[in-house]
């Protein structure tokens, strides 16, 4: 591991573009009562006030490649092809991990209304994006800074051919017990609104 940063406190704008989207929401077409809009923005500030966004991400140097995933630290992990051939000679691999916590999660199992249920719903995914988005600038900032190159395509366990049997490679190699985060023996991240993902690295000009 050459490089390892822990966020035990990410800090995001409330996403409500996002948020507003993912419900089915079209600002051009969609419209609700003053009232609906109102009882709308109460659940949507209510759920974003139970967030508590926390990460961590590593970057470790590739030993070798193969068409289906790479070697490193000694082990070979199956990316699979789809992201392993987006690697255009990248010497290293980022990967991180985030997660909003288990409050919103339980408050939205506790509601009776399906309505109110799908906004907890919609603002705990979109705000686990946005803290993955948000400890990937700081990485590419850093890594800049370095004289590295984090590639912008980011992948993750169950896109395209990547195995979700490499969620149990972020729970160990993360520790994200310490983030609060369990991995179910379907290989489900628990609590769910938890976000893991690989980037490649490529080394843009000589350093000291």
């Amino acid at each position: 591991m050459v490089l390892r940063r822990d966020f035990p406190h990410i800090a995001i704008d409330f996403p409500e573009q996002e948020i507003f989207f993912r419900l089915g929401g079209n600002r051009f077409k969609t419209v609700i009562s003053p009232k609906e809009q109102a009882d709308y923005q109460h659940h949507c500030r209510r759920a974003f006030s139970l967030i508590a966004p926390c990460g961590r991400f590593a970057v470790e140097k590739i030993g070798k490649f193969f068409p289906d995933g790479v070697e490193t630290g000694g082990k070979f992990l199956p990316l699979g092809k789809v992201f392993t051939a987006t690697a255009d000679g990248a010497q290293y691999l980022w990967y991180g991990a985030v997660t909003v916590g288990k409050a919103v999660v339980e408050a939205r199992d506790a509601q009776e209304q399906t309505g109110i249920s799908a906004i907890y719903d919609a603002v705990g995914s979109e705000c686990a994006d946005k803290a993955m988005d948000t400890i990937f600038k700081l990485a590419h900032a850093e890594l800049l800074r370095q004289g590295a190159l984090l590639h912008s395509r980011r992948f993750s366990p169950g896109y395209g051919d990547m195995p979700l049997e490499l969620q149990k490679f972020f729970h160990s190699r993360l520790a994200m017990s310490e983030m609060g985060v369990e991995i179910t023996g379907n290989l489900f991240l628990t609590p769910e609104k938890s976000v893991t993902a690989f980037a490649f690295v490529n080394r843009s000009q000589e350093t000291d």
